[in-house]
């Protein structure tokens, strides 16, 4: 029982300060909207409420929009920000979280992740972001999701990402 909790202390430690900039930058906050053509052609209502639902972000913003470096760190600080919520509140008493639980909030970061790297133009930012999204994708496959995201650098990985982000702009603490 003590392997599993080290690494899901691990992690939780390192996704409480992914969320701890959430709010942080309101200016570029108040900036990001929902393209026009996504929020024109989706019926009245369609937009999903449910929590831990990624593909609407806190604060109206879609995992698609990746109009530039600023946009792609407010969309994976807050993309983080669900994921990091969605392993709190999966996690049992005990420190344990149930593997389905993580691999759906790796998988709903991933997804969020990718569709926002498909819009964005090559950079440092988009660099570090595809180095994370590959490396939460190769835990949400394992048997072992929260050890493996323990130990596969992605302390490291987060710190490219906060410092590439800090470079464009915007302060995230990955």
């Amino acid at each position: 029982m003590r392997s599993r909790l080290v690494p899901a202390a691990l992690l939780c430690a390192c996704l409480t300060g992914l969320a701890a900039c959430d709010g942080g930058n309101t200016e570029a906050d108040t900036q990001v909207a929902p393209p026009a053509a996504a929020a024109s052609s989706a019926p009245a209502g369609a937009a999903s409420t449910a929590p831990g639902d990624a593909s609407t972000l806190p604060g109206g913003t879609t995992g698609g929009n990746g109009s530039g470096d600023k946009a792609l760190c407010q969309t994976l600080n807050k993309a983080g920000s669900v994921m990091k919520n969605n392993i709190s509140q999966a996690q049992k008493a005990d420190g344990h979280v149930e593997v389905a639980d993580a691999k759906k909030a790796f998988t709903t970061f991933h997804s969020t992740v990718t569709k926002s790297l498909a819009s964005a133009p090559e950079s440092s930012v988009t660099a570090a972001a595809r180095a994370i999204a590959t490396e939460i994708a190769k835990a949400a496959t394992s048997a072992d999701p929260i050890s493996t995201a323990a130990a596969g650098g992605f302390e490291k990985l987060s710190g490219n990402l906060t410092t590439a982000c800090k470079t464009a702009g915007v302060t995230i603490n990955f």
